[in-house]
């Protein structure tokens, strides 16, 4: 059973390897349990399940402690450790001359650096063994606690985006970046969401910036659910993400949201931009565009507008007469061609205006997606430069005749 996804562009919501900000994600299991609770989950494990945690966990009081972490640490002892590595304060509390575990999960460089300090006899928990116990612990009735990812952030200081100055810290923008990441990969593994089911639209996002993070330590982030309790094809998203670097945290994101399947989001999203707004092709569209006949003969023309109803060309359109103007075809990046059908056309100076047919729901929807994501409005200002077409735009009134098409003022 495979129990993390593969981190890739496609989980993270991105078209780039180069947009990637996370290089590792490791499952967590907890550094202290309580015995009451813990029992009531081995109680119904196999002998070969009892035993992996039994080998992961001895009992100390209470508690079970995860084998590589010392349950207290003498004040001596942890008057030793370099500040600079760990923040025990962080992790431990005193009480009764001795620092005593508190949190309940640890950072993996925070477990290691203590193991390598208290417990050097011991073996480190390799990821094999506490993805085991989580797949354990997730499938159990009894275990109600969300899971806990540990990311490890790639921080690139030759990212084109977020180092085009010279930082000597890592910029709060990519922190966030980093959780929003983080945060799609762990509900793609965690929530019983499979990518492309839903959409996370986010509505509040709380940001603590506790220290500056150097770009030259590791930088790890603990994902989990805010409020600690596993949940199955949520409603709501309400996710923590918790940075550490050298074993102090420095800061917290969290994102609260609504987990909404893509019919509804699509619908939701749809906009029904008016048929008097006119829009210009970003730098994702092909400024050239194919008139089609019923003749098989394509004309190129270059795209200048588009509205709902009409396509704006430059270039005159010349047929032998023996055709007619049936389609325009507009090409843009990750949508590929749309195609629309043309009822007539009409020339206005060296300027074509394709008015379109009567456009189908997937043809409407389709062309509305492309505007949206595509395409910028034309202000009344930005109009007027277009010297051939009058302030008054294109009519978008259509004849009471069948022939429906704009009107022309020149």
């Amino acid at each position: 059973m495979t129990f993390q996804k593969p981190i890739t562009p496609h989980i993270l919501h991105k078209d780039s390897p180069d947009d990637v900000l996370l290089q590792d994600v490791r499952e967590l299991i907890p550094a202290r349990i309580e015995r009451d609770a813990m029992d009531a989950v081995v109680e119904n494990w196999n002998n070969a399940e009892k035993q992996r945690f039994c080998e992961l966990y001895r009992p100390e009081g209470a508690l079970y402690v995860l084998r590589s972490v010392p349950a207290s640490i003498d004040l001596i002892s942890a008057a030793s450790l370099a500040e600079f590595e760990v923040n025990l304060l962080e992790f431990y509390t005193q009480d009764d001359g001795a620092m005593r575990l508190t949190a309940q999960y640890l950072p993996s460089g925070v477990e290691e650096y203590l193991r390598r300090a208290f417990l050097p006899h011991v073996a480190q928990v390799t990821r094999e063994e506490s993805e085991a116990l989580a797949i354990g612990l997730a499938k159990s009735e009894c275990w109600k606690r969300a899971r806990v990812s540990c990311y490890l952030m790639l921080n690139d200081t030759d990212n084109y985006f977020f180092y085009r100055k010279a930082h000597e810290h890592v910029p709060g923008l990519m922190l966030i970046e980093v959780a929003r990441q983080a945060m799609y990969h762990y509900v793609y593994n965690s929530s019983g969401y499979d990518r492309g089911e839903i959409s996370i639209s986010m509505s509040t996002l709380d940001v603590q910036f506790i220290s500056y993070v150097e770009s030259t330590y590791a930088v790890e982030a603990l994902v989990t659910q805010t409020e600690g309790l596993a949940r199955k094809t949520p409603r709501f998203v309400d996710k923590t993400a918790s940075f550490f670097q050298n074993g102090r945290s420095v800061a917290k994101i969290r994102l609260q949201g609504g987990a909404m399947k893509m019919p509804l989001f699509k619908r939701m999203r749809t906009l029904n931009f008016p048929e008097t707004h006119w829009f210009t092709p970003s730098n994702r569209v092909l400024r050239r565009a194919l008139v089609n006949t019923d003749g098989r003969l394509s004309i190129r023309v270059d795209l200048e507008m588009l509205s709902m109803r009409a396509v704006s060309v430059k270039g005159q359109i010349e047929t032998d007469g023996h055709c007619e103007v049936k389609s325009v075809s507009i090409y843009a990046d990750g949508f590929g061609f749309l195609c629309l059908p043309v009822d007539s056309y009409s020339v206005a100076g060296d300027r074509t205006i394709l008015h379109l047919d009567t456009l189908s729901r997937e043809q409407s929807n389709a062309l509305k997606d492309v505007i949206k994501s595509h395409f910028f409005f034309v202000t009344r200002d930005d109009f007027a430069s277009h010297s051939t077409l009058s302030e008054a735009e294109i009519s978008s009134s259509r004849n009471d005749s069948a022939m429906s098409r704009y009107e022309v003022i020149s």
